[in-house]
């Protein structure tokens, strides 16, 4: 295997998915690389996941069920979705899912090195991804502070709040050049990469007007979403 950037120093639960799962599919030549990601990684926690992208045209059916499988051709489309700003509107979006956890994880297996020309690819940020995030906060900020106001049902006003405030993220970090990893830890992320604290209080008090009473909430949650959507787009 000839893309170690691993030792000792990776996290337990990173070297238990190399010597106990990894070891048993790296002889298959259809493996084009592998890497783990998650917080074990980030220094959040204990956990980590194994992913494993297959030169095939599917994975295989003996696959192991300890890791997540994807085909190259696969993997390079959503990679190639990103570089087109596509990809990355809504919470559960597999692009901006899958290579975020990329650009975060590290490469336990590159035979083929498919992973590590992804790697430099991830390194060079989209443009085109910080411009579509950024338009669009600025283009939904009204819409959506209207949305807030006027939603009733809960669930309306979760859905509204939680695909918003993801698009900011996303917007908040391709704006500082990196891809924004889900709504973990997105605190402490933020903290790592220096965008400063006026995000994090400015989603606090969305979630507290979001909890006022019915008609409290209609004139406090649109204005503080106001309020987000500015210093997310004067951070951008």
């Amino acid at each position: 295997m000839n893309s170690h950037n691993y030792g000792m120093s990776l996290p337990n639960a990173v070297l238990r998915l190399s010597t106990d799962v990894l070891v048993d599919i790296n002889d298959d030549e259809r493996l084009a690389f592998a890497y783990a990601h998650g917080p074990a990684l980030s220094g959040f926690g204990e956990e980590a996941e194994l992913v494993c992208v297959w030169e095939a045209d599917a994975v295989p059916d003996e696959a192991s069920g300890e890791a997540v499988h994807l085909t190259v051709g696969r993997f390079q489309a959503l990679l190639e979705a990103l570089g087109r700003g596509e990809g990355w509107r809504e919470p559960g979006d597999e692009a901006l899912h899958v290579i975020a956890r990329f650009a975060e994880g590290t490469l336990l297996a590159d035979d083929s090195e498919l992973g590590s020309k992804a790697r430099a690819e991830v390194t060079e940020f989209p443009q085109a991804l910080a411009d579509a995030s950024r338009e669009a906060v600025a283009a939904e900020a009204e819409s959506l502070a209207k949305r807030l106001g006027d939603a009733i049902d809960p669930w309306e006003l979760a859905e509204t709040l939680t695909g918003g405030l993801h698009r900011a993220y996303v917007a908040l970090f391709a704006a500082s050049g990196y891809f924004f990893p889900g709504y973990e830890h997105r605190v402490a992320f933020v903290e790592r990469y220096l965008l400063g604290d006026e995000i994090p209080s400015a989603e606090a008090a969305v979630w507290v007007a979001a909890e006022s009473p019915a008609q409290e909430r209609a004139e406090r949650l649109p204005e503080a979403w106001r309020a987000l959507a500015r210093t997310v787009l004067d951070n951008c």
